[in-house]
């Protein structure tokens, strides 16, 4: 019987406001790179899956400056690569530079609120695991999810990232739930999905954009809408 359910926040409950195309093409623009909507979707998506390897061995918060622009140059440049194959490093780190410029803010996408109100009134607990370098409780305060969100968990606070058991571990701790009685929500197949099968724990893979429509591994959604029917037939 699932008793509690977690989410990943960002591409799961939250995206960047301005949105990421229009913070990377705006960026792009300056330097003469002309980006596509496509290309920014299809440029995060190798981007956010570099992004999940590089915190399963060595997590980004714990490095250097020097390191992390190192690391961002890269991750740019994965971004960038849809558009221009060709990119070098050093352009794509002024890119990525010109996106730190610029102000943008979390905000949670429209089919969040009334699923998780559906959810909370089935008595569900719920749950945010992600892993942001700050606090569980900031998240929710700025987002305005308390009340809605029963709680979060960070990487800062767990001292671990996801797909480490370790931060899994911590919010099923804190929902009083065995693995078993949970399931968890994500768009990103190593930190959540493989997260999720490495602590023993049920899945789901959201998929917003369409970029993993030919993931068999599982449950697939791409909206939330969809997730209190589904959960109904788990």
């Amino acid at each position: 019987m699932i008793k509690a359910i977690t989410f990943d926040l960002y591409g799961t409950l939250a995206g960047f406001s301005p949105s990421r195309y229009e913070i990377q093409s705006k960026a792009a623009a300056k330097f003469g790179l002309h980006l596509t909507e496509d290309h920014v979707q299809r440029g995060y998506f190798k981007a956010d899956e570099f992004m999940s390897k590089q915190n399963a061995t060595i997590p980004i918060r714990s490095m250097t400056s020097q390191e992390k622009l190192n690391f961002f140059a890269e991750y740019e440049k994965l971004i960038l690569s849809e558009a221009d194959p060709d990119i070098n490093l050093d352009k794509s780190l002024d890119v990525w530079l010109e996106t730190q410029k610029m102000s943008y803010k979390l905000t949670v996408f429209d089919d969040v609120r009334p699923v998780l109100k559906t959810l909370k009134d089935q008595g569900f607990v719920l749950a945010v695991i992600t892993n942001m370098n700050t606090t569980g409780y900031k998240i929710l305060a700025e987002l305005d999810l308390i009340g809605q969100i029963d709680f979060a968990i960070t990487s800062l606070e767990a001292k671990a990232e996801k797909p480490d058991k370790r931060i899994f571990e911590m919010a099923f701790k804190k929902a009083k739930c065995e693995p078993e009685e949970n399931i968890h929500v994500g768009d990103q197949i190593l930190s959540d999905i493989i997260g999720a099968k490495l602590v023993g724990t049920n899945y789901i893979l959201i998929d917003r954009y369409s970029l993993n429509e030919t993931f068999e591994d599982g449950p697939r959604i791409t909206t939330l809408i969809q997730l209190p029917e589904l959960l109904k037939k788990m």
